[in-house]
């Protein structure tokens, strides 16, 4: 079924009554709704008109006729915040929250004033609100289709079974949020509102809300907008902007990518053209490494010829070295060994040694206890130093006296703890007094909680020095009595029934007695007094230190106890302290005892170092003549040796320097052999691809610049266009393949040898660039054409973009230029209406004046105009701007009638609803009456309907004036729901209320419908 199928269902009925169920506190009784008149929403609530749910049950009125500020094209989110919750009710032990609930509407023929023309015209609307999604369902149904159970709870179940009896309208499905304003009143705008209640998604500007002269133009056109829907509108004009703004963001994003592409692009046609480039290179390598080969093939064949050579002469050389060693072994031999000299020499070494080493020992074992001297004299004079403080105790007496010392500190924390608890009561007890909580506390806080007045006797009655004698004793047993007026006495012994023994004294009791104390507050004790004084029945002994009557007396005496109670805290923090101080003492003593017992072990020690010292000294006096005879003996030996061992030693000199020169020509030969075995020719032979002659005669034929390189000349030129070719193929960021990488970690690896690495990798190094430049030619030639084909696309794709957001603009500039021809038309209405009802209900004339604002360039800001509300303030007059100084109770008639005009300038020829929260709040009192009174006037003669909700102090000058009053109920907070509401209709609409009550439901008690 389509939505064309169900439009303006409800046409031109008006709401007659509407019943909620599961929404926040309310109660679900129907409540009848007078059309074209003021209908006052009132509150009572557990204190004042607060917590009864009127802002609740007006945001489920304006719900109800479609009010676009609950967003209903979003799917009206949070109408689910109407909800009974369990947890703002403070019930969460005894209720669940409601996971969903009805507003439900009556509508009627407007001059349907019969229980027959009721039942023919009317149409029932459900809204189903749901904490899930959808969020709001809507139902209808011909007729009166409403719970009329007895109880709350019989309605509430009653209502989920009428819902599900209605049939879905759309089908199988039900209209939903955004179909609701379409299905119920078509094009036609029903309801207008200014609320500031926490249910509703947004507040929106409210002209009541303050006086008019304090708001801006701004939030008057705002307040103005709403009104007339010009809001929305506007919105829509902010929607085309910022669809602008996004066809220009997309344009400059697409101009951006197309950039960014090119510059990948140009990345990766660089990169092609590179390789190109290094495929021309790679010859040049591949032809210098060429020429290298050659050189080395030349070079070569030349050093072997020289090689061979060399090793000719070196063999000629060592013959000759080899006769003259002959002739140096045999002189060697005619010298001959001096045996006796030898085994001298060897003895007096030996004998030499082995007295200079016991020297040795000796003389270490010396410096050994010369240093442990010095450092325990040291540690002793130290020990010696700290032991004075013992003061000649040894280390038993120290000890003792410093665990005396630790339990006299020890007592003394104690006492000081005592007495500091001591002055904590003190003050506790000084608060209490203070606070009036030591007599009767717990008596006279219930009485406060019962709203009965009541003072505890002993603060009731002042008594003179002479007084207390007689009076004190008398008292004394009531001391802990309350007193209370004695008409209000069943009512204070009902309260205090859960305090068994509590003592109640009677105020207001006639006297016969005149000569009785004076009481200290408003109540009368003088009855009392006399009755106590006069029974005389039971004797208490009076002559009390300090009174015992009156706050003050009790509180010095708790000041005195704070005074006593603080010096004997400061005696006691003296006492610690002195005891801290001879702990200290004691301590020191204890660790002066103990240096000195460890002192005496280092002296004892010096003394047994000090004979050992003296020993080693005598054992090297003793010593001393045998090392000198040792020595002298060692050095005349030595001398004999020498003549014969210089002419041995030339000998021996001559043989071992031609032994080096044999050696020298060994290794030559060695390395001569070595270098014929590494110079490879049949290898290079292989690397350079001919023969030596083949080689020789390519280096000819080379330019004559080029005939003096040599093999390094001819590897740095290959190996620069190799690095050449790598900087053309590969860049940082590039992918490389795996053996260029290994190939390049090997030559770059630092260090010995390095250079000749390089020239090994050399042709792998060149044969791998060479592989991935014939891997990467035919992916080079695809890419360029592909790179050519997205060019083009992404240019079209830029193209485009530049176009949807041209297409935009234009759009936006006539849905703005629209706007401003409709805005401009809605409030030259709005102001025609402003002037209407200025002239017809006792002004001389009004209007407004606005020019059209240029529209923000930020799609974020609302396109805000500006009206400055007009009006003559005498007949004849100019034009007054609102802001200039008036009266308040002329700017408070203003307002109203600019909100009445701007109501009527936005209907479409239907019943129109102003729902207008906390009504009159900022109006002047002296003027509430008429303002409000207003209302009622203009929405009669326009056939408006006016609901307001009222503060405590607007309920007095509303019900005057009003067709309807509607007070909501809740007494007391442990109450989860609302009570019935109390409804009224004054005047010429008492009967109407009446009868819309009676054929709703029946239900309502006669005392809550009357006039």
């Amino acid at each position: 079924m389509r939505i064309d199928d169900h439009l303006d269902v409800v046409g031109d009925r008006v709401a007659i009554g509407i019943q909620l169920i599961g929404v926040s506190r309310l109660s679900t009784h129907p409540v009848p709704l007078v059309p074209g008149c003021l209908i006052t929403v009132a509150g009572q609530g557990p204190k004042d008109s607060n917590g009864a749910g009127k802002s609740s049950f007006i945001a489920a009125l304006t719900l109800l006729h479609g009010d676009e500020q609950w967003r209903l094209a979003s799917g009206a989110r949070e109408s689910a915040d109407l909800l009974f919750s369990a947890e703002i009710a403070a019930q969460e032990r005894e209720y669940a929250s409601a996971d969903h609930g009805y507003v439900i509407g009556v509508f009627a023929d407007r001059d349907a004033a019969e229980p027959d023309a009721l039942a023919a015209s009317a149409l029932t609307v459900w809204l189903r609100i749901s904490r899930d999604t959808p969020h709001l369902l809507v139902r209808w149904s011909d007729g009166l289709h409403l719970p009329t159970a007895t109880t709350e709870a019989e309605r509430e179940r009653q209502a989920d079974a009428l819902w599900a009896a209605l049939p879905p309208r759309a089908g199988r499905r039900d209209y939903n949020a955004r179909d609701l304003s379409r299905v119920l009143f078509g094009e036609h705008i029903r309801c207008v509102s200014f609320l500031s209640t926490s249910v509703r998604p947004s507040a929106t500007a409210n002209l009541l809300a303050q006086p008019l002269n304090e708001l801006k133009p701004d939030r008057i056109f705002s307040a103005v907008a709403a009104l007339t829907g010009l809001d929305h509108e506007i919105a829509d004009e902010q929607r085309h902007r910022n669809v602008e703004h996004a066809e220009l963001e997309k344009a400059a994003d697409a101009e951006r990518k197309l950039l960014e592409w090119e510059e990948q692009a140009q990345h990766l046609e660089a990169a092609i053209d590179r390789r190109a480039q290094a495929r021309d290179r790679e010859p040049i390598a591949r032809a210098r490494w060429r020429s290298r080969a050659a050189v080395l093939v030349a070079r070569a064949a030349d050093e072997l010829e020289a090689i061979e050579d060399d090793l000719e002469r070196i063999a000629a050389d060592d013959a000759a070295h080899r006769e003259r060693l002959a002739g140096i072994t045999d002189e060697l031999h005619v010298l001959g060994d001096d045996v006796a000299l030898r085994d001298r020499l060897r003895r007096a070494e030996e004998a030499f040694a082995a007295v200079d080493g016991d020297h040795q020992q000796l003389r270490d074992r010396r410096r050994t206890l010369t240093g442990s001297l010095e450092r325990l004299g040291r540690e002793a004079d130290e020990l010696e130093a700290t032991a004075r403080d013992a003061d000649g105790r040894d280390e038993a007496t120290a000890a003792e006296e410093r665990d005396a010392a630790v339990a006299t500190r020890t007592a003394a924390i104690g006492a000081r703890a005592i007495a500091a608890r001591a002055l904590a009561d003190a003050q506790t007890a000084l608060g209490t007094a203070e606070a009036g909580d030591d007599v009767a506390a717990e008596q006279l806080a219930q009485l406060e909680k019962a709203g009965i007045p009541a003072v505890a006797l002993l603060d009731a009655v002042t008594l003179t020095d002479d007084e207390r004698v007689v009076w004190e004793p008398l008292l004394w047993p009531y001391r802990d009595a309350a007193v209370v007026d004695e008409t209000r006495l069943p009512e204070a012994t009902e309260a205090l029934v859960g305090l068994p023994g509590s003592v109640l004294v009677p105020a207001g009791l006639p006297t016969t007695d005149p000569d009785v104390p004076r009481s200290a507050t408003d109540l009368d004790l003088t009855g009392f007094l006399g009755a106590l004084r006069a029974a005389g029945l039971v004797t208490v002994v009076g002559a009390f230190a300090a009174p015992v009557t009156g706050r003050a007396a009790r509180i010095a005496r708790a000041q005195e106890r704070i005074a006593a109670d603080d010096a004997a805290l400061a005696e006691a923090d003296a006492r610690l302290a002195d005891a801290e101080r001879r702990l200290t003492v004691a301590e020191r003593r204890v660790t002066a005892a103990r240096a000195a017992v460890t002192a005496a072990s280092k002296r004892q020690r010096i003394r047994a170092y000090r004979a050992e010292l003296e020993e080693v000294a005598e054992r090297e006096d003793a010593l001393a003549p045998r090392l000198t005879a040792a020595r002298h003996e060692y050095d005349l030996a030595r001398l004999a040796e020498t003549g014969r061992q210089q002419q041995a030693d030339a000998l021996l000199g001559n043989r071992r320097r031609i032994e080096d020169a044999r050696e020298a020509l060994r290794v030559e030969r060695d390395r001569l052999d070595a270098r014929r075995r590494v110079v490879d020719l049949d290898t290079l032979l292989t690397q350079w691809g001919g023969t030596v002659e083949a080689a020789q005669d390519h280096l000819a034929e080379l330019p004559d610049e080029e005939q003096l390189f040599d093999e390094d000349d001819w590897w740095r030129a290959a190996e620069s266009v190799l690095a050449e070719l790598l900087a053309l193929c590969f860049r940082p960021g590039d992918t490389v393949p795996a053996q260029v990488t290994a190939l390049a970690e090997e030559r770059a690896t630092p260090g010995r040898g390095q250079a000749d690495r390089q020239k090994q990798t050399f042709p792998a190094m060149l044969d791998a660039v060479r592989d991935h430049l014939t891997l990467t030619a035919h992916e080079d030639a695809h890419q360029r054409a592909r790179l050519a084909d997205e060019r083009v696309e992404k240019s079209r794709a830029r193209d485009a973009a530049a176009l949807g957001h041209e297409e935009a603009a234009k759009a936006a500039a006539a849905v703005r230029a629209s706007l401003a021809r409709a805005i401009t038309a809605r409030l030259t209405a709005v102001g025609a209406k402003f002037d209407d009802l200025d002239r017809a209900y006792g002004g001389y004339g009004a209007g407004l004046r606005f020019v059209e604002p240029e529209p923000p360039a930020d799609p974020t800001k609302r396109w805000n105009w500006e009206i400055t509300p007009v009006w003559r303030r005498a007949e004849g007059n100019l034009m007054v701007a609102y802001d200039r100084r008036g009266n308040t109770a002329q700017m408070d008639e203003k307002a109203v009638k600019l909100v009445c005009a701007a109501a009527l300038a936005s209907g479409t020829g239907r019943p129109l609803l102003l729902v207008l929260d906390e009504l009159g709040r900022n109006l002047g009192k002296q003027h509430r009456r008429e303002a409000v009174a207003l209302f009622e006037r203009i929405g009669a003669d326009s056939g408006i309907t006016v609901v307001g909700a009222l503060q405590d102090d607007m309920e007095r000058y509303a019900i005057d004036a009003c067709g309807e009053y509607v007070k909501l109920r809740r007494t007391s907070d442990a109450m989860a729901y609302n009570q019935a509401p109390v409804i009224h209709g004054f005047d010429t609409r008492a009967a109407r209320v009446a009868l819309l009550a009676d054929w709703l439901s029946g239900s309502y008690p006669a005392e809550l419908v009357g006039s």
